[in-house]
């Protein structure tokens, strides 16, 4: 009985086999890239996975757009996001230089404001939910300057948003080595 389930298997395996040995068509690379990149332990811990993933970001790194597998469903967006989000509590700012007084008296200070590309993360001010300015070096204001840190950056900063059938997932990976 073992046998009957077994023999559609063996069948069908000379047919996987000539399908592997047989050239890839041009429209098959993008579902290549596909496959390796999806591969929980990534893409590189296949080697028949690097150049292929590699020829894909070398293509984007010149301009051209990820390629697809339409066979999937799948299609793809690269972005760049230079720095890791805030840690809870605080948003992303950048510092701009305020002038304030007279002509004759004038004083400039910086002041932080929020900013999603901002190099910065300050308090967020829970009292009213909204955000409030932090003057460097100065005691007055909401929050001190010791409340502004520097973001983290990413040793990856480039992502692929991967849609398919099945969901939509993220990818990281660092497209400079390619250009």
């Amino acid at each position: 009985m073992k046998m009957i389930g077994v023999l559609p298997l063996v069948a069908f395996l000379p047919t996987l086999a000539a399908l592997s040995a047989a050239p890839a068509h041009a429209d098959d690379f993008g579902c290549k890239v596909l496959l390796c990149i999806l591969n929980p332990q990534g893409w590189a811990s296949v080697g028949e996975c690097v150049p292929p993933v590699e020829r894909a970001f070398r293509m984007v790194a010149h301009g051209q757009p990820w390629p697809q597998c339409p066979e999937a469903g799948s299609s793809g967006r690269i972005g760049y996001e230079k720095f890791k989000p805030c840690p809870d509590g605080t948003i992303a700012v950048s510092p701009e230089t305020e002038s304030s007084g007279s002509d004759n008296s004038s004083r400039s200070q910086t002041v932080y404001k929020p900013d999603s590309n901002g190099a910065f993360c300050a308090l967020r001010n829970a009292t009213n939910a909204s955000w409030d300015t932090y003057p460097r070096g100065s005691g007055s204001g909401t929050h001190p300057i010791s409340s502004v840190t520097r973001r983290e950056q990413r040793t990856e900063p480039n992502y692929l948003d991967l849609t398919t059938t099945d969901g939509k997932q993220r990818f990281w990976f660092d497209l400079s080595r390619y250009q």
